[in-house]
């Protein structure tokens, strides 16, 4: 029963605040209102919207590279292309993810819709208990990245319905795969990922800054 009333008063917390737009394709929901963090460099744009406590940390962020002046990354020609591309991504993201002490537990090929997305759960540096998860979205030439991890406690509920949250308007307008594709638009995935440890470090010394006033 006690379980029950958890969860209601957590889909509660999911559904008050209502879906927050990444940009026209991905919406996402959030516990709270999310504050949102913008970066525009020459060949990236980043835009990140999170939700930080004591307990966890919710993120949702769009990347996008954006090589010689065009909206988006080209997009790959074919599945395998598509996956090679992701294995970039997922590469850079874990390199990332393991400076700030989370480290790759496993991985694997999910479904965001109708969508070729991928999961990578997170642990610590000396136990195999997951404290992260994230999910790996590359839509229209943009890359996504969902991120639930631990601050000070880990609950596989509220990852789930964040999650699940995720929506992508007008599916049926968007692609992962195109006619051609240029592997110089997957290695400027590389500064997205500065971007992203940049992002990262602002994230948690804001998050130590807090810990200490409270």
């Amino acid at each position: 029963m006690k379980n029950i009333f958890i969860y209601f008063v957590l889909l509660y917390s999911f559904t008050f605040f209502g879906q927050t737009k990444i940009d026209e394709n991905i919406s996402i929901t959030f516990p709270n209102k999310p504050e949102i963090f913008e970066i525009n460099q020459q060949n990236a744009k980043v835009k990140a919207c999170y939700v930080n406590s004591k307990e966890d940390s919710f993120i949702a962020m769009k990347v996008s590279i954006i090589p010689n002046d065009t909206l988006s990354e080209e997009k790959p020609k074919n599945l395998n292309e598509l996956k090679r591309s992701y294995e970039v991504k997922i590469a850079d993201q874990v390199k990332n993810m393991a400076k700030k002490g989370l480290f790759l537990k496993d991985s694997s090929q999910i479904k965001i819709n109708t969508f070729l997305a991928y999961k990578l759960n997170f642990k610590g540096k000396d136990s195999d208990e997951e404290i992260g998860e994230s999910q790996i979205l590359f839509l229209n030439g943009i890359t996504y990245v969902f991120i639930y991890s631990k601050v000070d406690t880990y609950s596989k509920l509220k990852k789930e319905l964040f999650f699940k949250s995720i929506k992508i308007n007008s599916p049926e307008n968007l692609t992962q795969i195109s006619e051609s594709f240029n592997y110089y638009t997957a290695t400027l995935s590389i500064l997205g990922s500065i971007i992203f440890l940049y992002f990262i470090n602002k994230f948690r010394k804001n998050e130590k800054k807090r810990n200490l006033i409270r």
